[in-house]
Order: C-alpha cells, then sequence, then structure tokens
C-alpha cells in the first residue's frame, strides 16, 4: 500500500521540483555535518570524544532532560554501533528510556547516522507532509504510534525516490550541494534534507487546488434598513468620507 495517493504524490513531487533550489541552500550546512559525523562514527569513540561529543550534540538539538543527560545519551550511541542494522524501534525505547519521554526526533537522528538509509523526524517535517494527506504525528505519539508513523514515513521516501520524476528533483539537490557532499549522501538523506527545509518554503507558495467549504453554510445576509438622519436646529451635518 502507497503512503500517499496518485494525486497528492504529484502535488509533493511538484513542490519538491519548485522548491529544491532554495531548501537545499538552506540545507547545506546540516548536509555537510551530517556527513563529517556519518564519517567518523565508527573509528569514534563516542563516549569520551568531545570534539565528536559536541558536533553531534548541536546536529540532533540536545535539550530539556536528553541535554542533562547526553552523556548516557552518548553511550547509548556506542553501544548500538555493534549492531548491523538496528531498528528504529530499538533506538527510540533506548534513548526514550533516558528521560521517560518519546525522543521520537533524537532516535530517529542516531538511527539516520547509524543507517543512512533510513529517514529521520523533526518539527519542519511532521509540519509539512499533512499538507499532501499525509496523517499528522501527534507532539507526544505513544511508543506504538511513533514506530508506525516512521514506518509509513519510509514508505513515503521508498515512493517519492521511485518516482521517474526523483532523478531531476536529486540532480537539482547535488547542484546546491558540494560537490563532495552530494556524491556521499544517501538518496534517502537528501530527500530527508529537502522536506525538512521546505516547509517555510512551500507555506509562501500560492494553493492550486480550489478550497471546497465542506460542512459549512453562510450565514443570512443582514437586512439594512437606514434611519433618517434629524439635524438639529442651530447646528450643521458633516458627512463621513
Amino acid at each position: 500500500m502507497h503512503a500517499l495517493e496518485a494525486g497528492q504524490l504529484n502535488r509533493l513531487l511538484r513542490d519538491l521540483e519548485l522548491t529544491a533550489p532554495v531548501a537545499i541552500r538552506r540545507a547545506a550546512s546540516q548536509a555537510e555535518q551530517h556527513l563529517w559525523l556519518l564519517m567518523r562514527l565508527r573509528d569514534t569513540d563516542i563516549g569520551t570524544d568531545a570534539d565528536y561529543q559536541l558536533r553531534l550534540a548541536r546536529h540532533i538539538g540536545l535539550r530539556g532532560k536528553l541535554r542533562a543527560r547526553k552523556q548516557a545519551l552518548f553511550d547509548v550511541l556506542q553501544d548500538l554501533k555493534s549492531l548491523e542494522r538496528p531498528a528504529f524501534e530499538d533506538v527510540l525505547l533506548k534513548v526514550s528510556e533516558l528521560t521517560g519521554q518519546i525522543e521520537k526526533s533524537v532516535a530517529s537522528s542516531l538511527l539516520s547516522l547509524l543507517d543512512p538509509d533510513q529517514p529521520s523526524i523533526d518539527r519542519d517535517l511532521r509540519e509539512l507532509l499533512p499538507r499532501y494527506g499525509f496523517p499528522v504525528l501527534a507532539e507526544a505519539p505513544m511508543f506504538d504510534e511513533c514506530v508506525a508513523w516512521h514506518r509509513r514515513l519510509t514508505g513515503l521516501f521508498e515512493q517519492v525516490i521511485g518516482s521517474p520524476r526523483w532523478v531531476q528533483i536529486s540532480g537539482r539537490i547535488d547542484s546546491g550541494l558540494p560537490t563532495s557532499t552530494g556524491a556521499v549522501l544517501t538518496e534517502v538523506r537528501k530527500l530527508n534534507l529537502h522536506l525538512s527545509h521546505a516547509r517555510r518554503v512551500v507555506a509562501l507558495m500560492p494553493t492550486l487546488e480550489p478550497v471546497a467549504l465542506v460542512g459549512r453554510r453562510l450565514p443570512p445576509p443582514v437586512k439594512v434598513t437606514a434611519e433618517p438622519v434629524v439635524a438639529r436646529l442651530g447646528g450643521r451635518l458633516h458627512l463621513c468620507r
């Protein structure tokens, strides 16, 4: 089953084509940071390397309870490196156990370093995709809901990248990235970066589809009766312009 219907997919691909130059310029520095972390992941002791820890914390946006437990998070990532292809639910469980909250964004960002063919979740992506009929993910979802949404997101990425139109979109993305970066990034990572930086650009674009008012009735017109204006004796009548 496809994540989007044909019409929804066409609208998404159209917007990806139109926003690629602007969105990927905004994503260029994030792409380089991702690649720097990815290239050093396997040969670095993440639990002790201060430079790697600092760059990783900035890249995944550590804050709140996770920031307070960042050393434990670095140790979790170091342990996860031993797994050949960790599943999203495994990473989500280990990271969420550190705070007692569903840490979908950080968990998926770590997974994208362990397996660059896995999508990551962020606020901009979550707010953009419902525009095309993709289901909404709550700010604080249940564990199973988050896992199911990530699985469906993976299906959406496969659907977009499998489209013949993606080749042209990918070329536009590459033209906005340094040559060395675009040549190494996976197609999943390119699409992820594009979606995460396209929301504000798409929001400024006009909606080409007609807007239908469903289940709403316009209120009946209000009948206004003009009342005569009576001027007081000895006064002047001023007309408002």
